[in-house]
């Protein structure tokens, strides 16, 4: 072999990037901030050509495909490409690139939530550029919007843990509940001001407790106790939240206040039924009426005796169950049969842009998100960040909401296992058994988004929506303006006047999703609200 050749085919450019220099981007869709992007030659050749710089936004550290267009699939968000047509680098030469989130090829995460996720920056994303090393091709950067706290951002470590594991949005909304009632019981302890939620502690015993401290912890052994798997995270970001607080006797009480109240709250839900949701199964058979598997996957009956699960808060699951639906044979199921028959059929020329785009942004029905209870914490962190709320009021406002969000999860399912009524896919299929001859039977009907394998009544995303709508309106006042996205559309933002705004449209974008009957959703809505007022008036006041 000849050595000059040899020697020539191992020449070449090794393009390397980092992200340095950050003035930390807004959350979409306003569009604040930059980054500058280092890329390095480190290889042994000059590099001279067209080159491009990708950027992401994630919930973790890695980038995952396929990326999140928009179709219901994917977590990972492209924010823009910047494209430069022609770049020299020689051997050991860096250039820096300017990223403003300012800029028309750039836009600002939508899919994240503000208190914890990573900006992630690629050069040569395609692989066009023949390179002596491929892996150095990515930077990876923790990011926690400005004007954030410790709740906020375990609010979001969270969050991201649930999108990550695949967490079912039942359980999603049970371990919220459990890590916000630490945390508060935690804070509260040391600041007094209002009720505990079930652990009293002597204030003599934590004068000097740091609450940011106490925060951190409680979080910290309460997600590691529901996550144990993901504990390489959980210590990651368990540092990065310490480094913050100045070490001292204050720091420390506050973590051994955190753990102890972590500890007693890990306790008292540990024997609350969850286990022993799917047990026994559902073996109803599937007469007229009646639930039974749908399309296209005919998975059995998810969570049939979550309803039985332990209230945080509400005496029991049918406190606040419905009387019911109407009959089969009545107009009124007539006409809310021909309503999602018409409006949430998958192709229907009935149904609105507007209304299509409700549907998705709030559908939720895959199992890699935040989940509807996580979106609802989504929205509380913007506003929350928007209307400057301290770390006190952060720890009571998540708190009473997630509270209230894994009560309406539980209220939800006492009644969709109580009544049992089956889903529009199937009655608008087998409307020719029905016994109302109002209504008519189409073999062929689909409806726009999957359809979740319980019973319809009620509908769950108006429960949720109806206990958290309720509970911010309590909070922060019924006339607060918001802006949020959806990680079902990003880059698509809505705007509401109000939180029981937000949570109609939740509640409707069910039928314009052909998933839902209109009364599983209004008394959904109705059952909601009743489990987010008694929360209000009844904890942490």
């Amino acid at each position: 072999m000849n050595p000059t050749k040899s020697s020539n085919r191992s020449k070449l450019p090794d393009l390397q990037i980092e992200i340095r220099n950050v003035e930390t981007p807004t959350i979409f869709p306003e569009e604040a901030g930059e980054i500058k992007v280092f890329v390095t030659n480190q290889g042994n050749k000059i590099f001279k050509g067209p080159l491009d710089i990708n950027l992401y936004a994630s919930t973790d550290s890695l980038l995952n495909l396929p990326l999140n267009q928009g179709n219901l699939a994917g977590k990972d968000e492209l924010l823009g490409s910047l494209n430069y047509a022609n770049i020299n680098l020689a051997p050991g030469q860096s250039k820096t690139f300017t990223v403003k989130f300012a800029d028309p090829e750039i836009r600002t995460p939508s899919v994240v939530a503000p208190g914890a996720y990573y900006l992630i920056a690629e050069v040569d994303p395609n692989n066009t550029i023949t390179e002596g090393n491929e892996s150095n091709n990515q930077a990876i950067n923790f990011f926690s919007t400005d004007g954030s706290d410790a709740v906020i951002d375990w609010n979001a470590v969270a969050l991201n843990i649930i999108q990550n594991t695949a967490t079912p949005t039942l359980i999603a909304s049970r371990n919220l509940a459990i890590v916000h009632a630490a945390i508060y019981d935690a804070t509260n302890a040391i600041y007094q001001t209002h009720e505990p939620y079930f652990v009293n502690i002597n204030p003599s015993e934590i004068i000097s407790a740091s609450p940011e401290a106490a925060v951190v912890e409680s979080a910290y052994e309460t997600l590691l106790n529901l996550y144990p798997t993901q504990k390489v995270v959980l210590d990651e970001q368990r540092f990065r939240s310490l480094v913050e607080i100045p070490n001292g006797t204050a720091k420390d009480a506050g973590i051994e206040l955190g753990k102890r109240v972590a500890d007693q709250i890990i306790a008292l839900r540990s024997n609350d039924g969850s286990d022993k949701a799917n047990e026994p199964p559902y073996s109803l058979e599937p007469t007229v009426g009646v639930w039974r598997p749908t399309p296209p996957n005919f998975a059995p009956a998810a969570f049939p005796n979550w309803g039985l699960v332990t209230p945080f808060a509400i005496p029991n699951g049918s406190t606040f169950r419905p009387d019911g639906f109407p009959d089969l044979n009545s107009a009124e199921y007539t006409q809310e049969f021909n309503e999602v028959r018409i409006l949430g059929e998958k192709n229907s020329t009935i149904r609105t842009p507007e209304q299509t785009e409700i549907a998705q942004f709030w559908s939720f029905g895959r199992p890699d998100t935040f989940t509807t209870p996580g979106q609802w914490n989504r929205i509380a962190e913007t506003v929350a960040l928007q209307q400057s709320n301290t770390l006190e009021e952060n720890a009571r406002l998540f708190a009473l909401l997630n509270i209230g969000i894994a009560d309406a999860g539980i209220a939800a399912y006492d009644a969709k296992y109580a009544f049992n009524r089956w889903r529009p896919i199937t009655a608008i299929q087998e409307a020719d058994i029905d016994g109302n001859a109002n209504t008519d039977a189409d073999l062929d009907w689909e409806p726009l988004l999957n359809t979740p394998s319980h019973p319809d009544y009620l509908a769950a995303h108006s429960v949720f929506g109806g206990a958290a709508g309720k509970i911010l309106d309590e909070f922060f006042g019924n006339n607060i303006s918001f802006t949020t996205t959806s990680q079902e559309l990003p880059g698509i933002s809505r705007s509401y006047l109000g939180f029981m705004q937000a949570a109609e449209e939740s509640s409707n974008s069910r039928i314009y999703g052909g998933v839902h009957f209109r009364s599983a959703a209004e008394d959904g809505l109705t059952t909601g609200i009743a489990v987010g007022e008694f929360v209000s008036q009844h904890f942490l006041g």
